[in-house]
């Protein structure tokens, strides 16, 4: 389907090659299909226009496919200086994962180099980021004021650094938070998996993860974010690898900061499972602060779909303040099919009658019936959580959110 839809767009952009509405839609497809030499080529006309920013992100793309990492790096971050909607996570993720921190053969020094010049200037900070105001708030008061006012901490005796846990369904934005985080401080931003620091070789994994931790000392003030930090510091009870376990032990002697002092570097981990990590990562000095992530307010929404909106024609009919209200629970993956199958019945129509129309307010009514936020799943199987392996607390956050949106 996706490939007959580009060909129909193609056909139809040969008959008006001076439709940017059309020639956006056609680079944006077209960089779905992973298509990355149509993308650039189509783009072409967009590069002294409004639409530049699309352009270098499809170069971007074709420059990361041919192994020019650095000229793909400096086009994705022209890119999104021109226009922050253009940020790609999954980009960021293979631009990350080209540098790395992660060859036992690199020497240390050149690690350090490429992770501070490199790897840590695709930024955003909380003003990219819409509502989740409590959220943000609470993040400031554990992890950005302690470093802006560091004299302050210093003189009621507190230590900075620590770890702040965020958990939350799959695709609420525990990433882009973390980043912002970074973003607001001006610190160094490293990220962490479990894939990254795994090695055959006896002991080779301890190393890089120590390898990582002194990078990020050297560099502070520093923010280490791990993803999926259930995969890496899972219940030791439940592994029944010894090299495994190994990994985990180490992890907690960097996080105690046993080898040298963690001072000025704030770990940041997010998780979808916080009930399969590790109960001694929860212990102080450690991952001792713990926030819940809900799906995105109102507020977010409503920026979310401005964002996938972008590019594309709409209507005097259309409201996103209004479709915002319609889909409460949905995720930022969620809103961003709404805004694609609105796109599709608009297109549908266009194939079919050969003109061109705007994307209506019934088109997105349509697509909300079409619809179901797929973050539900999670919160009703976090609600037996809650219920039940709730005694230290920990899920206070999440239980006042089930409460309020009336999960059962």
């Amino acid at each position: 389907m996706s490939d007959d839809l580009i060909s129909a767009l193609l056909a139809a952009l040969q008959v008006s090659p001076d439709n940017d509405a059309l020639r956006v839609q056609v680079v944006r497809e077209l960089l779905k299909a992973r298509r990355w030499s149509e993308a650039l080529e189509n783009s072409t006309p967009l590069r002294v226009g409004a639409h530049k920013a699309l352009a270098q992100l499809a170069a971007a793309r074709v420059s990361l496919a041919a192994g020019e990492i650095e000229v793909a790096r400096a086009l994705y971050k022209d890119a999104i200086t021109l226009d922050r909607k253009m940020i790609d996570e999954n980009l960021e993720a293979e631009l990350e994962g080209s540098t790395k921190l992660t060859v036992g053969s690199v020497p240390t020094e050149k690690l350090e180099m490429e992770a501070h010049e490199d790897e840590n200037r695709l930024r955003i900070t909380f003003a990219e980021i819409g509502g989740m105001d409590q959220l943000k708030e609470k993040i400031r008061l554990s992890i950005l004021y302690p470093l802006q006012k560091p004299e302050i901490y210093a003189a009621y005796g507190k230590k900075i650094g620590g770890g702040l846990l965020l958990y939350g369904p799959p695709g609420c934005g525990k990433t882009h938070l973390a980043r912002a985080t970074a973003g607001e401080i001006g610190a160094n931003f490293y990220t962490l998996s479990l894939n990254e620091v795994l090695s055959m070789w006896l002991g080779e994994s301890e190393k890089q993860l120590a390898n990582l931790f002194s990078t990020a000392r050297n560099n502070a003030p520093a923010v280490i974010f791990i993803d999926e930090v259930d995969a890496l510091g899972g219940k030791r009870s439940d592994m029944q690898s010894h090299s495994t376990r190994a990994i985990v032990s180490q992890f907690l002697v960097e996080m105690d900061g046993i080898v040298a002092q963690n001072q000025k570097v704030m770990i940041l981990g997010a998780t979808n499972m916080p009930w399969n990590v590790d109960s001694a990562l929860r212990r102080p000095g450690r991952f001792d602060k713990v926030l819940f992530v809900p799906p995105p307010d109102k507020p977010a929404r409503e920026q979310i779909l401005g964002i996938h909106c972008k590019g594309r024609k709409l209507d005097g009919t259309v409201r996103l303040a209004d479709i915002a209200a319609k889909t409460d629970h949905f995720s930022g993956a969620d809103l961003a099919h709404v805004v694609e199958l609105a796109t599709e019945r608009a297109l549908a129509d266009a194939l079919k009658s050969g003109n061109l129309r705007d994307v209506t307010s019934a088109d997105f009514q349509s697509a909300l019936k079409e619809s179901r936020p797929s973050t539900m799943e999670w919160l009703r199987r976090a609600k037996n959580y809650v219920n039940f392996a709730n005694q230290d607390g920990m899920y206070d956050d999440l239980d006042a959110y089930l409460e309020k949106a009336r999960i059962r």
